[in-house]
């Protein structure tokens, strides 16, 4: 799926990278849901990164289930916006905010949420953002947002 936005990287003259281990454990998810929740995220990523930054999709195990991250090399998000950036319609940097609804990061977080996971983002102000989320290992039944 990180694929599909490789074009749009390269065009906008940033580096993309996957690193996902060997081995990772299974997680019962819809993968149409979880694929659109990565998909946003590397497109926001490549939104907000200037040419020549990187931005980084991998995974990792962890006792409790798989987590995957996009990290960037952008813009990054003030502090006091993080706590409201999952929000419907909340968009952090309104002068460069053209073209989207400001509906994809609320439903990563709903998407999450019907997962039994979470999403949340470490950023620092002009040093990039990574975005995260959880999936769990067990096998809890998942409602469709």
């Amino acid at each position: 799926m990180v694929e599909r936005l490789r074009p749009q990287a390269t065009r906008a003259g940033l580096t993309l990278t996957v690193v996902v281990p060997e081995g990772l454990p299974q997680v019962m998810v819809d993968a149409d849901r979880i694929r659109q929740v990565i998909i946003n995220l590397v497109h926001n990523a490549i939104k907000f990164t200037p040419p020549g930054g990187f931005i980084t999709v991998s995974a990792r195990a962890v006792s409790d289930g798989v987590i995957i991250s996009v990290a960037d090399t952008g813009t990054g998000i003030p502090r006091e916006d993080q706590p409201r950036i999952f929000e419907r319609f909340y968009k952090a940097d309104r002068a460069r905010s053209g073209g989207g609804t400001g509906l994809g990061l609320a439903i990563a977080k709903h998407t999450m949420q019907a997962h039994n996971g979470r999403i949340w983002v470490e950023s620092v102000e002009g040093n990039g953002s990574t975005f995260s989320f959880s999936l769990p290992l067990v096998n809890i039944p998942f409602t469709k947002p």
